[in-house]
């Protein structure tokens, strides 16, 4: 094979390693969400902020994970952290599905939590050092599709093994298919270009020269903790990334509400069983794939490698689909459906610019995975509000959904407003 097939082989290898690892993480994720109406059942004094604590302290995990995570990320890679992260997932899962106390609850979905925030920085930096900056935005925004896909799969799954088994075994099941997936990706992933003997493919600041700074085992002497420091120093410095980190602060809140109470929307106000509830649900990330595909095809089409107008246009979308749910009538699932995934596809567009493309192409070229721990550590905080602030809201509410969506259409203004000062910013390198 020649050289540049060779290379090609090797990009799409490792894109579907990638994409398979990060759909299995939502396996072992967003499980929680599709058999929590299932776990009130069981535990009926339970109230919804009590229930939506436990999400709440995963996104708190999660967050401080982002940023120690993604500082080791930017030492040891893809290969090492995200299979390491695979196997806390599973494990978590696992002891999850026997537990009975609430505390440990709280406790195996916290450490879930900050297993997990070894995924996506790690993700957008991989694909990074395999991709030049004139193809991030489409091709981040189709890897970005993992997690729709694994969102849908799980949420099915859950739902099918909620109602035909119980509620435990929806994380017992995903914990156990964890295994062979970790064992697949540790075998086969390569972080970098120059680890499976090409040269550098990054065309956006890393000298070809330049040792990867991915690459553990020919740069540990070279680049060393220091460099590392410094790197994380200038990221933290950077008023571009600040702002970038805090739209996702709000964005994240808005999307993980949706992901969190979907299906106990469906299920309390439309009156759909556990499973149906799911079924109807899984518009939401499979809608959100387009949006993330078509988002990701115009920032670098239409918009000339310009991330943030797609995700102004987008949050104000959003925005309005929200204040229209609270007209939803009450049964009416099929308009419900519709309003869901009409909030996927705008949500997910800007989920996956603000947290991958415009944060790698806004940061120091060697710098991806800790720019993107930043972005991701603040919409973690973000998505705190999504468990145990929406359950408060709706206990609050007396259960009114529309006093949830009022607050979700109101979110999306800030983020789009932070965004509109970066209306102009491009790639480093990109005129």
């Amino acid at each position: 094979m020649a050289p540049d097939g060779q290379l090609r082989s090797w990009q799409l290898r490792t894109f579907w390693l990638l994409w398979g690892a990060y759909a299995s993480y939502y396996l072992c994720r967003v499980n929680f969400a599709v058999a929590q109406p299932a776990i009130l059942k069981e535990f009926p004094t339970w109230t919804s902020a009590q229930i939506g604590l436990i999400p709440s302290i995963y996104a708190a995990f999660y967050a401080a994970g982002q940023i120690v995570n993604g500082t080791l990320g930017q030492r040891l890679g893809a290969r090492r952290m995200m299979t390491g992260a695979m196997v806390v997932a599973s494990l978590t899962n696992v002891l999850f599905s026997f537990t009975t106390s609430y505390r440990a609850m709280l406790v195996l979905w916290a450490i879930n939590g900050w297993g997990q925030s070894a995924g996506w920085t790690l993700l957008v930096q991989t694909i990074s050092n395999w991709n030049t900056s004139a193809r991030r935005g489409t091709v981040i925004g189709l890897l970005s599709t993992c997690y729709q896909v694994g969102n849908v799969l799980s949420w099915l799954l859950a739902g099918f093994l909620c109602d035909t088994l119980s509620w435990r075994a929806a994380f017992f099941v995903p914990g156990l298919f964890m295994v062979p997936m970790a064992v697949v990706f540790f075998l086969f992933l390569r972080d970098t270009p120059e680890e499976a003997g090409f040269p550098p493919v990054r065309d956006d600041g890393v000298a070809p020269t330049e040792p990867s700074p991915t690459n553990a085992g020919s740069t540990a002497a070279s680049a060393g903790w220091e460099s590392t420091g410094r790197i994380l120093a200038l990221t933290l410095s950077s008023r571009v990334l600040w702002i970038l980190a805090a739209g996702f602060f709000v964005m994240n809140a808005v999307r993980y509400s949706f992901m969190n109470w979907s299906v106990q929307y469906m299920a309390d106000f439309h009156g759909r069983s556990i499973k149906n509830s799911a079924l109807t649900a899984i518009v939401l990330p499979l809608v959100g794939s387009l949006g993330a595909v078509s988002a990701g095809w115009a920032s670098d089409t239409i918009f000339g490698k310009r991330r943030a107008p797609v995700c102004v246009l987008m949050l104000l979308g959003l925005s309005v689909v929200c204040a229209v749910m609270t007209f939803v009538p009450k049964g009416d699932w099929l308009s419900a459906t519709v309003m869901l995934g009409l909030a996927g596809f705008m949500i997910y567009g800007p989920d996956m610019l603000m947290s991958g493309a415009a944060t790698v192409d806004l940061s120091h070229p060697k710098a991806a995975s800790i720019a993107t721990g930043l972005t991701m550590c603040l919409g973690a905080l973000g998505a705190i509000f999504s468990g145990a602030g929406v359950g408060y809201l709706k206990d609050l509410a007396h259960g009114n959904w529309s006093v949830v969506f009022w607050v979700l259409a109101g979110l999306p203004l800030l983020p789009a407003m932070l965004m509109a000062t970066l209306w102009n910013a491009r790639p480093k390198g990109v005129k």
